[in-house]
C-alpha cells in the first residue's frame, strides 16, 4: 500500500515539529505601519512526500485573506476561530510581532456525528487521466474510512455522502494552486448539477501534479473544511487528512540515546508507530487525541483512570469494542511553557484498525506517550527501548513498555509498571510523587473565563442551533463546570438549558427553532459558567429567517 510520506529508511529525516512549523515561505516585504484586521482563522498543514510538514495560518476577512507570518511561536487556534489580528500588511501577508492574534469567539468542535463529505474526482486540461475510479473512491471513503471513524469513536462520528466526477478543469497540472482547483473543481459540480452547499466536508482527488511535492493538504478544524489528495489514494493518505479537518494535528514521537527522555532526543513529525496521525500505519488515534475529539474520557465515551495518587490501574485493549477505561492519565508536571502535562498509557492489540500493527512490541507492551492538553501539537510517543535499532521506523516500534518493565522520570516522581498484559487488558502500576506534580484540575480559587459561539450567526425556522461555551480558569479548560444556557426570543420569553463541561472545557446544548412565523427576528444567547463559587457569563446573538 502507498505511504503518505515516509519508508523506513527516510523515516529517520523527518524534521522535529518547531522545525517543520519554521519551513514557511520567505517572508516578503511588508508595510512598516501597524493595522488591525478582523476575520476567521483559516489553519492548513501540508504534508509532504519527504517527511516533511508546514503549518500555515490565514485570516480571511471580507476584504480579502491574508497569511500570517509569526516571529514567535504561532497560535494554537483552530479554523473557525473568529480573531483580531495585529500586524504589518501587504500582498497579502500579515507579519506579526509577538502574540499579536486575539481571539473573539470560539470555535465549536465539529469532530461528533455525521460528517456530510463530497468526494471530488478532478483532472486537468492537459491530463484528462482517471487514476481512481467512483467505485474505488466510495468504497475507500464510505466503507473503509466510515468503519474506521466509527470505530475510533465508539459510534459518535461517521462519514456520510457521495462521490462525484471526474471534472476536468481549466488549470494545469504543472500549476500547484489548491485552492483555484477546488474553485474550479466545485464550479464543474455546480454547472453538472450537484448541490455542493449539503456537504460541511470536500475531499478533492486529483492527478499528481509535480509541482505539489505534499501528497495531502488539509485544513485543521472548522465547520467547512477542505483536503486534498495529491496522486495518492488511500487509507492512510486520505483518513490522515481527514483527521486534520477534525481539528487534529500530528502524531510526534521522540527517538532518544539512553532513555525515553534520554541526554540527546531527535524529535520526529510523524514519529508515532501506532495513530493515523503518525503517518506510518492507519492504526486508531491515540488517547490524548482522543480526548480532543469527545471521543474518550467526555460523556457517553469510554473512561480513562486520572491518576491523583499512587495505585494500580486496569485497562482494556483500547481498539476493542468494550466501554471499559482505555487509558490512563498520570500528571507529568509542567511543560516548557507552564501547562500541565501527562504522560497517557494504553494496552494496543491487534484489534479492529489497530490490527495493523504488525510489527514491533507495539501489541505485546503498553504505548506510553506525553501530551499537554492546551497544545494541540504536543503529542510524543516514547520509546521504552531505545537505541535498539538504527533504523528509525524499528525503533519506534518496539517502543512499547513491556511486561514486568518499568519507566522512572525521576525528575516528576512518576514510575509506570506494566505488571501483566493478557487479551483482556493490562495491569499497570503507577507511582506519582507530590513535589513538581501539577494538580489535575486549575485551583478552585482561579480566574473563572468564558467565550460563547454558535454553529452559524443566522438560522431559518425549524432549524436547530448549536451552542457552546468554552470555560477556562487560569487561562486553562475546565472540566465539570456548570453552564445555564438562556435564549431570549423575540417576543422576551426565555428558554433555559443547563450543561456541564467536558475535557476539552466545552459545555454544549441545542436549541430547535420553532416552524411559525412569530419565530422569526432576533435572539439573544447567554451562558453562565459556575465553578466552586467563581461566575463568568458571556453572550451573543443570532437571527432566525
Amino acid at each position: 500500500m502507498a505511504r503518505l510520506l515516509v519508508s523506513a529508511l527516510t523515516l529517520a529525516t523527518l524534521a522535529s515539529p518547531a522545525a517543520a512549523l519554521a519551513a514557511q515561505p520567505a517572508k516578503q516585504p511588508v508595510a512598516s505601519t501597524t493595522t488591525t484586521v478582523d476575520g476567521e482563522l483559516e489553519v492548513r498543514i501540508e504534508d509532504y512526500r519527504d517527511g516533511r510538514s508546514r503549518e500555515r495560518h490565514f485570516v480571511k476577512t471580507p476584504k480579502g485573506r491574508y497569511e500570517l507570518r509569526f516571529d514567535k511561536r504561532p497560535t494554537d487556534l483552530p479554523s473557525g476561530t473568529k480573531v483580531r489580528v495585529h500586524g504589518r500588511k501587504a500582498a497579502g501577508v500579515m507579519a506579526l510581532d509577538g502574540a499579536q492574534v486575539q481571539q473573539v469567539s470560539a470555535a465549536l468542535s465539529y469532530a461528533m456525528g455525521e460528517q456530510s463529505v463530497a468526494v471530488i474526482l478532478v483532472n486537468f486540461s492537459d491530463d484528462a487521466s482517471q487514476p481512481i475510479t467512483q467505485n474505488a473512491a466510495n468504497t475507500l471513503v464510505f466503507d473503509s474510512l466510515d468503519g474506521f471513524y466509527q470505530e475510533n469513536s465508539f459510534g459518535q462520528t461517521w462519514l456520510n455522502g457521495q462521490v462525484f466526477g471526474y471534472y476536468t478543469i481549466a488549470q494545469s497540472r504543472t500549476v500547484c494552486d489548491p485552492d483555484t482547483l477546488a474553485a474550479q473543481a466545485n464550479a464543474a459540480a455546480a454547472a453538472a448539477g450537484v448541490d455542493l452547499s449539503r456537504f460541511k466536508r470536500k475531499v478533492y482527488l486529483h492527478p499528481l501534479v509535480g509541482a505539489c511535492q505534499w501528497s495531502g493538504l488539509g485544513h485543521v478544524g472548522g465547520a467547512t473544511t477542505n483536503a486534498w489528495a495529491n496522486g495518492t489514494f488511500d487509507k492512510l493518505v486520505i483518513g490522515h487528512e481527514l483527521g486534520h479537518n477534525l481539528g487534529l494535528k500530528h502524531a510526534h514521537a521522540k527517538n532518544c540515546d539512553v532513555a525515553p527522555l534520554g541526554n540527546t532526543c531527535t524529535n520526529l513529525d510523524y514519529g508515532d508507530a501506532a495513530d493515523m496521525m503518525g503517518n506510518i500505519r492507519p492504526a486508531h488515534f491515540n488517547a490524548f487525541q482522543k480526548e480532543r475529539l469527545g471521543w474518550l474520557n467526555d460523556g457517553v465515551s469510554p473512561p480513562m483512570h486520572n491518576v491523583t495518587a499512587s495505585g494500580r490501574f486496569t485497562i482494556q485493549p483500547y481498539s476493542s469494542t468494550s466501554v471499559g477505561p482505555k487509558a490512563i492519565k498520570i500528571p507529568k508536571g509542567l511543560d516548557q511553557f507552564g501547562w500541565p502535562s501527562y504522560y497517557y498509557v494504553e494496552y494496543r492489540q491487534r484489534v479492529g484498525a489497530d490490527s495493523v500493527l504488525d510489527m514491533g512490541n507495539m501489541a505485546q507492551g503498553v504505548v506510553v506517550r506525553m501530551a499537554t492538553p492546551q497544545d494541540s501539537n504536543s503529542s510524543f510517543q516514547l520509546d521504552m527501548t531505545p537505541a535498539s535499532s538504527t533504523n528509525t521506523n524499528i525503533e519506534l516500534a518496539d517502543g512499547a513498555l513491556a511486561v514486568g518493565r518499568t519507566y522512572t522520570d525521576a525528575a516528576n516522581g512518576v514510575s509506570i509498571t506494566l505488571v501483566s498484559a493478557d487479551a483482556n487488558g493490562a495491569i499497570v502500576d503507577v507511582t506519582v510523587g507530590t513535589q513538581t506534580t501539577p494538580p489535575p484540575t486549575p485551583p478552585p480559587s482561579g480566574t473563572l473565563t468564558e467565550t460563547i459561539g454558535l454553529d452559524k450567526a443566522s438560522y431559518l425556522r425549524g432549524e436547530t442551533v448549536s451552542m457552546s461555551a468554552l470555560v477556562k480558569q487560569d487561562g486553562v479548560a475546565l472540566k465539570g463546570a456548570s453552564v445555564t444556557f438562556t435564549v431570549t426570543l423575540p417576543n422576551a420569553a426565555k428558554t433555559t438549558m443547563t450543561a456541564t463541561t467536558g475535557t476539552d472545557g466545552f459545555a454544549r446544548a441545542a436549541y430547535k427553532t420553532a416552524k411559525g412565523k412569530g419565530a422569526v427576528g432576533g435572539y439573544g444567547v447567554r451562558a453562565d459558567a459556575t465553578n466552586s463559587g467563581a461566575t463568568a457569563t458571556a453572550n451573543t446573538t443570532f437571527s432566525v429567517k
